[in-house]
C-alpha cells in the first residue's frame, strides 16, 4: 500500500483563451459566430503575425488523425500544425512501428503528393485535413525534401524512383565524388551525400522544376507553409563557385504562385558551415535556430540561472526569423534526448514560448509502440504547454523583459494596454517571494495554470507555482472553452484494471460513461477504474464537457490484455533526484499490503522483478549504502504506480516527494 508523507493540493481551474469553433459533426451544437475564418486574437488565441504563431509538430501523425484532433489543437493554442513528408514513400509494407519506418518518409520517390501507399495518408486525405484546419483558422505545415530522393546507396537513386521521376532518373542527375557532407567547405556541405541516399543535382533546371511542381500541389490542396528539410546543404547565390538559382527560382516562384500567404522555414542545423552565413538563407525563409535551443534546454537541466538569461538569438538572424523547439524529431527519433525529463522539456518549451517574436514547435512525442499514422501521446495538451502557447499569442507584439531571481526565470511581456509575466523555477523551489518586476503595474493577476491569483505590490509578487514549476500570470478577457484530459489514451494494454483520470477544465456541465452505461456527472478532476472480465475485452470511455454553449465530446477505446508482468523497468529517471542514492521499489497488490523490493540501477533506468500478483508500485530513494529498507530512513518516493501489461515506465513522468 502507498505511503505518502507530503501532500501538495493544487487547485487545476485553468481560465482559457477564447477558443476557435467547430464544425458540426452531429455529436454536438455550435454556434456558428464560434467559427472565425481568421486566427486573430479577438476571435480566438490564433494569431497572424510573422511566425503564425506556436507549431504543433503532428510527427507521423495521419491525416485523418490530425483531422479528428483539430478541434484539440486549436483549443491548445496551436496555430500551425507541421506534418511529415507526404511524397511518395519508399519501402511502403502497410502498417508498421514508427521507430523502423519513419525514416522512409525523408527518403521519397518523387517530387509529387502520394496518392497510395504511404504511411499517413493520400492527397485526397490532406485535401480534407487543411479544409477541416481552415475553419480553425490553423495552417497546414508540410515537411519537404528538396535536396535527395531514395537511394539504392549513396550515389544511386533508388529504382522505384524511375517510375515518378523519369527524367531526373534517366538523366542520373545526382552528385557524385564528393564525400559525406561535414561542414569543412562549401563544397562538403552542398554536395556531399547525406547517407545511403544521393544528394541531387539541385542546380539543374529539371530538378527545381520539380520541387517547384510539388509546391504547387501543396498549394493547390490547401497547405499553407512548409519546412525544408536539410535547407542547409541546398547551395544558395553566396556560395561562390558552388552557388545556384535554386532557392530564388523555387522560393520566389511559389510565393508569387500563392500571392506570397506562406510560411516557410529552412532546417539549418549547427552552423551553416565554413564559409557560408546564416544571412544566406534568411533573405528566402525563416531558419531553425538550434543552438540557441540548446543553450535554453542545457541551462534548464543545468538549472545555469545566468546562461539562461544570457541566452540571445543568432546574429544577424531576428527573433521573428527563429523557430525554437525543446527538442526536434531527429533528436528524439536519434536518442539524443531520451534522457531528457519531461519537466525539464516542458520549462524549456515555456522559456521558448515567453520570447519576443519567436516562434516555438513542440513535438509531439511518440510512444515505445505508437503506429505509423498514431498520435502517441498527449503531452502537447499538458497544461504548461497549452498556457504557454496562450500566454506567447496573447502578447504577439508586446515587449519583453527578462530576469533571474531566486532561482527562477521570469519575463515579463508587456505594452501600453497589457502586461503579464511567465515565471519557472530552475531550482526545483515553488515558493516565490518578491519577485521585482519593473513593467507590470500593481494589482490581481492569474496565474493560469493554477488558477491562483497572484498580487503585485509594490513592484513585487509572491505565490506558490504547480508542481511543473512553470506559472503563466496575466489577465485576459477572453471567453474561456472547455478542455478534455485523461492519463491514459489507451496506447497499451492494461493488465487486471485500469486506473484513469479524468479532467474537465472550465466546464459548467461534464459527465463521462463506460461502454454505453450510465452517464456519470463530474467537476474538476475524477479518477475512475476499468476491468472487465474476460482478457482482450475492449471498453470505451466517452466524456463529455460543456461551457455554457460550446459543447466537446471525446472516446477513448482501452484494451485489457493477458499478460503476466514479472520484470519492471522504470526508465528515463531524473538524475538529480537518483543520483548518489540508492533506489527500491514498494510493490502490491490491488488493496492489500506491501514489500520491499530490491532492483538493478544503471544510469538513470531502474529494473525490478515484480512478485506474483502484484500490480502497483512506487520508488523509494534512501542515503547511500543503505541495505535494509524502511520507512522514515527514505529520502524522497514517487506517487503510486500502476503496473502497465509493457512492464516500461517512463520514470520522466514520476512526481518525487520528499
Amino acid at each position: 500500500m502507498k505511503k505518502l508523507f507530503t501532500f501538495f493540493a493544487v487547485l487545476l481551474t485553468v481560465l482559457i483563451l477564447s477558443a476557435c469553433g467547430t464544425p458540426d459533426n452531429g455529436e454536438n451544437d455550435v454556434r456558428d459566430d464560434l467559427i472565425p475564418q481568421d486566427p486573430t486574437v479577438e476571435d480566438g488565441y490564433l494569431v497572424d503575425n510573422p511566425q503564425d504563431g506556436m507549431i504543433l509538430h503532428a510527427w507521423n501523425w495521419s491525416m485523418s488523425t490530425i483531422e479528428e484532433n483539430l478541434e484539440d489543437i486549436a483549443i491548445a493554442g496551436f496555430s500551425s500544425v507541421q506534418i511529415s513528408p507526404m511524397q511518395p514513400q519508399k519501402d511502403y509494407f502497410g502498417i508498421a512501428s514508427w521507430s523502423g519506418n519513419w525514416w522512409k518518409l525523408y527518403q521519397p520517390l518523387a517530387f509529387e503528393i502520394a496518392t497510395e501507399d504511404h504511411s499517413i495518408g493520400t492527397r485526397d486525405d490532406l485535401e480534407s485535413l487543411t479544409q477541416a484546419a481552415d475553419e480553425f483558422g490553423i495552417k497546414i505545415i508540410v515537411d519537404v525534401i528538396a535536396n535527395h530522393l531514395g537511394g539504392g546507396d549513396s550515389e544511386t537513386l533508388n529504382p522505384n524512383v524511375a517510375d515518378f521521376e523519369p527524367e531526373i532518373y534517366e538523366e542520373d542527375l545526382v552528385r557524385r565524388g564528393y564525400g559525406f557532407v561535414n561542414d569543412s567547405s562549401i563544397e562538403a556541405v552542398t554536395h556531399g551525400a547525406m547517407g545511403g541516399f544521393p544528394t541531387l543535382q539541385t542546380d539543374h533546371e529539371t530538378v527545381q522544376d520539380r520541387v517547384l511542381h510539388l509546391l504547387k500541389e501543396y498549394v493547390d490542396v490547401g497547405v499553407r507553409g512548409f519546412r525544408f528539410d536539410a535547407a542547409k546543404h541546398i547551395e544558395t547565390p553566396e556560395d561562390g563557385e558552388y552557388a545556384s538559382d535554386f532557392w530564388p527560382n523555387v522560393i520566389g516562384g511559389i510565393r508569387e504562385y500563392a500571392d506570397n500567404d506562406l510560411y516557410i522555414y529552412g532546417e539549418i542545423l549547427n552552423t551553416p558551415g565554413a564559409g557560408r552565413s546564416y544571412v544566406d538563407y534568411t533573405p528566402y525563409m525563416g531558419i531553425t535556430t538550434n543552438q540557441v535551443s540548446d543553450a535554453i534546454r542545457n541551462a534548464v537541466i543545468s538549472g545555469n540561472l545566468s546562461a539562461l538569461e544570457s541566452v540571445s538569438f543568432l546574429d544577424d538572424v531576428p527573433a521573428d526569423q527563429s523557430v525554437l523547439w525543446p527538442e526536434s524529431h531527429d533528436d528524439f527519433a536519434h536518442d539524443n534526448t531520451s534522457g531528457v525529463s519531461t519537466s525539464d522539456l516542458m520549462k524549456t518549451y515555456a522559456a521558448q514560448a515567453s520570447r519576443k517574436d519567436a516562434t516555438s514547435l513542440f513535438f509531439a512525442r511518440p510512444g515505445s509502440s505508437t503506429l505509423m499514422g498514431e498520435m502517441g501521446t498527449n503531452t502537447w495538451q499538458r497544461k504548461e504547454v497549452v498556457e504557454s502557447n496562450r500566454f506567447n499569442n496573447f502578447f504577439v507584439g508586446a515587449e519583453e523583459s527578462i530576469s533571474t531571481q531566486n532561482g527562477f526565470f521570469i519575463n515579463e511581456r508587456y505594452d501600453e494596454d497589457k502586461a503579464g509575466f511567465m515565471i519557472i523555477n530552475i531550482d526545483s523551489q515553488r515558493r516565490f517571494t518578491d519577485i521585482e518586476l519593473s513593467h507590470v503595474p500593481d494589482g490581481e493577476y492569474f496565474d493560469k495554470v493554477t488558477g491562483n491569483t497572484i498580487t503585485v505590490e509594490d513592484g513585487k509578487a509572491s505565490g506558490v507555482l504547480d508542481r511543473s514549476g512553470i506559472g503563466v500570470i496575466y489577465d485576459n478577457p477572453y471567453e474561456p472553452k472547455p478542455v478534455i484530459r485523461v492519463s491514459d489514451l489507451g496506447e497499451d494494454a492494461f493488465r487486471e484494471t485500469l486506473t484513469l483520470t479524468i479532467t474537465a477544465h472550465n466546464a459548467t456541465e461534464a459527465h463521462y460513461s463506460i461502454d454505453g452505461g450510465e452517464e456519470i456527472s463530474f467537476s474538476g478532476e475524477t479518477t475512475i477504474e476499468l476491468s472487465h472480465p474476460d482478457d482482450h475485452a475492449m471498453i470505451t470511455v466517452e466524456i463529455f464537457a460543456r461551457y455554457e454553449d460550446y459543447e466537446i465530446r471525446r472516446t477513448y477505446t482501452y484494451e485489457k490484455s493477458d499478460v503476466t508482468v514479472e520484470e519492471v523497468t522504470v526508465n528515463n529517471l531524473d538524475a538529480s533526484v537518483i543520483e548518489d542514492k540508492v533506489v527500491a521499489a514498494w510493490a502490491w497488490p490491488q488493496g492489500q499490503d506491501g514489500q520491499w523490493v530490491e532492483g538493478e540501477l544503471d544510469n538513470n533506468t531502474f529494473t525490478f522483478d515484480l512478485p506474483e500478483g502484484h500490480d502497483w508500485f512506487l520508488l523509494v530513494t534512501f542515503p547511500e549504502g543503505t541495505e535494509d529498507f524502511a520507512w522514515g530512513d527514505n529520502i524522497a518516493q514517487t506517487g503510486d504506480v500502476q503496473v502497465p501489461a509493457s512492464g516500461i515506465v517512463d520514470g520522466s513522468d514520476l512526481n518525487w516527494i520528499e
